[in-house]
Formats: C-alpha cells, structure tokens, sequence
C-alpha cells in the first residue's frame, strides 16, 4: 500500500515539474506583441481594430478598401494601407511581420528586432540604423505574374530570399522584383521565380526617390511615417 502512495506521489510531483516548465512558454506566447495605435475600415482577428487593441501571435490584420492600420510594436511601428493582410508573429526576440497581400510599411531604429516576410524573402534593415521602409505586393488580373515594390525612405533595406541571395536597397531607392506564378495562379510556396542571379528574381532599380518631394507630393505611408514616430500612444490625435 505505502509502495502505491509513494508511486502517486511521485507521478504528481512530475506533473506539477512539467507544468511548471511549461509555464514560461505559454506565458510568453500569450503576451501581445503589438498595440493599435490608429484604425480605419479595420479588423483585428476579424473583429472591427480599435485604438488600444493588443495584437497577439498570428491575429488576422486586415484593412479595407480605404482603410488603414497603424500598429506600435515595442519602440517600433508597422502600417497597412487600405485592401492589405498580414499577422505578426515573433520568433527567438525578433517580431516578423508576415505579408500576404497589399501594402506594408514599417519604422524601426532597431532593424534587428524587426523583419517583414514576404514571398519573395525577408525584408530587414541591412545594419544597425534606423530603417524606414514601404513593400507592396502587386498582383497582375491579367497575367499569373507576381511582383514586389521595395522602397527605402531612410536607411538601407536587404531583401534576404529562402537560398540566402540578397538585395540591397539603398537610402532614396525603390526596387521592383518580378516572380512568374505557376500556371494555375498563386504565388508563395509554389511559385516560381524567374530572372537572373542565383535567387532567380529580377530585379530592377526603377527610380531614385527625391524624399522630401516624395513625402508631401505622394502623400503615401512615408509621411504618415514621419509623423506620426512622436506619436505612437493610441489616444494620440496630432495625425490624421
């Protein structure tokens, strides 16, 4: 009888043990690895985003037509414009904002702590400086054909593809890189690139980018960007 009280005892002791070191994990992924900061035709984990939401691992962001998404990730800020998705998710310290339609943009002085994947490759800061960068998915009604728009507003961004090719783009530069789809359509896992260089992308310099002109001519997330770094609490008002 004593021999199965201790046997009891022991496989509760183990329990308890595994719980506990399991506590951590859970924990950490159940932290909120973003706040709304702004939101217009707007959904969070498709539910309607509203200023103060907390985002969490994997919650569905998705913006309208006309709408748009301002997140603070950390000391960090992420933006999608109207008709984008994407989920953040974080990985050993690094937030990763996964892309999978529309536009993105992001601003980062900590370009380690935060990366943007797209089907093309992971767009990051390519050193320690402030990053300020725009990618936009565009995909052809016409043709199964797949392209990458990537801007840098300030610092220099690399684009990092699954075989460990990269592209850089410099300050003031924007790139278009070009992926042909299988038949059937669709791009991601099963698409294929073409182009030259190992990667297989092409890619192609398409303007050198006079910032200031750009900012208040374009009126794109660039200047929204600018703006709105001092502004990152979600009652904040002073952009619009």
């Amino acid at each position: 009888m004593r021999a199965i009280v201790l046997g009891a005892r022991t496989c509760l002791v183990a329990l308890v043990i595994t719980g506990l070191i399991g506590l951590p994990t859970m924990g950490a992924s159940s932290l909120p690895l973003a706040t709304v900061v702004s939101a217009q035709s707007a959904l969070l984990a498709n539910a309607d985003a509203v200023p103060g939401a907390d985002v969490y691992f994997d919650d569905d962001l998705v913006t309208q037509p006309g709408g748009s998404l301002r997140l603070a990730v950390g000391a960090s800020q992420v933006y999608l414009l109207e008709n984008s998705e994407a989920v953040l998710r974080q990985e050993q310290g690094k937030i990763e904002a996964k892309m999978y339609r529309g536009t993105l943009g992001f601003s980062t002085a900590a370009p380690d702590n935060l990366a943007v994947e797209t089907p093309f490759g992971v767009v990051r800061g390519a050193d320690g400086s402030h990053v300020l960068g725009q990618i936009s998915l565009l995909a052809s009604a016409k043709t199964t054909e797949e392209k990458i728009e990537v801007t840098s507003y300030q610092g220099t961004l690399v684009v990092v593809d699954g075989a460990g090719v990269s592209q850089s783009i410099g300050e003031g530069q924007s790139y278009i890189g070009t992926m042909a789809s299988d038949a059937g359509g669709g791009g991601g896992k099963d698409a294929k690139v073409q182009g030259v260089g190992s990667s297989g992308t092409n890619w192609k310099h398409v303007v050198e980018v006079a910032i200031p002109i750009l900012l208040v001519a374009g009126g794109g997330i660039a200047l929204y960007v600018k703006g709105a770094e001092s502004c990152a609490q979600p009652n904040c008002t002073s952009v619009r």
